[in-house]
């Protein structure tokens, strides 16, 4: 019996290939995590802003204070369109975003927050940190590519009590420590319709001149 049993283990055994269906129907790209998956968008104007710039709570640090005279919202005719792309692997995002009526050299901050409709919420990606701001919206559009390192980098810029409120957006309300580091972090917040840009300058940097809440595009 113990001869019978090696004798049936030393012959060649043959494996019958398969087509298999896979089950959810959708055929394996591996090499397509690179495409463009989801895409929000937002248009943005004055009336999505949190308030005036009068209305800046009195201890808020002189840098985030205007340093021009400032014109009220209804006043204001800057408008803008954006869109925000994500890859399907959740590798990078891409911002692009075109401007009206605002005079670029006076753009000092243009940032992705997190942040409810009408809520002033902390900074998720500093885009000023990839260049001169009026230069890359010198003909009105900007676009720019965002990696795991431009979250992580505006996670850090924060120091001290001001900072751990404006730098990086918490995974959990509860946890406000424990930052968001990832594309796919920023899209999971895209999806909870708590993302908007918003474009401070001189003359609007409390609150910003134009910030648009981002929403998916209808497919």
């Amino acid at each position: 019996m113990r001869f019978l049993t090696l004798f049936a283990a030393l012959l060649p055994i043959t494996v019958i290939a398969q087509e298999v269906e896979p089950v959810s129907g959708i055929d394996l790209r591996p090499d397509a995590g690179d495409e463009i998956g989801m895409v929000f968008e937002a248009w943005l104007s004055p009336h999505q802003e949190g308030g005036e710039e009068e209305d800046a709570p009195a201890l808020t640090p002189s840098v985030f204070l205007s340093t021009e005279p400032s014109v009220s919202r209804n006043e204001r005719p800057s408008r803008g369109h954006g869109t925000l792309a994500f890859t399907r692997d959740f590798s990078r995002a891409f911002a692009h975003v075109a401007i009206e009526d605002v005079d670029v050299e006076g753009i000092v901050m243009f940032h992705i927050h997190c942040g409810r409709p009408g809520m002033l919420g902390p900074i998720l990606v500093d885009l000023g940190t990839q260049g001169d701001l009026p230069e890359m919206f010198a003909d009105g559009v900007l676009s720019v590519e965002i990696t795991n390192e431009d979250l992580v980098e505006a996670a850090e810029h924060g120091h001290g009590l001001v900072g751990a409120f404006t730098a990086g957006c918490p995974i959990l309300p509860a946890n406000p420590l424990d930052r968001v580091d990832t594309i796919a972090g920023m899209a999971h917040i895209a999806m909870e319709g708590e993302l908007y840009f918003n474009l401070h300058t001189a003359a609007q940097t409390f609150f910003g001149d134009i910030r648009g809440q981002l929403h998916p595009v209808a497919e």
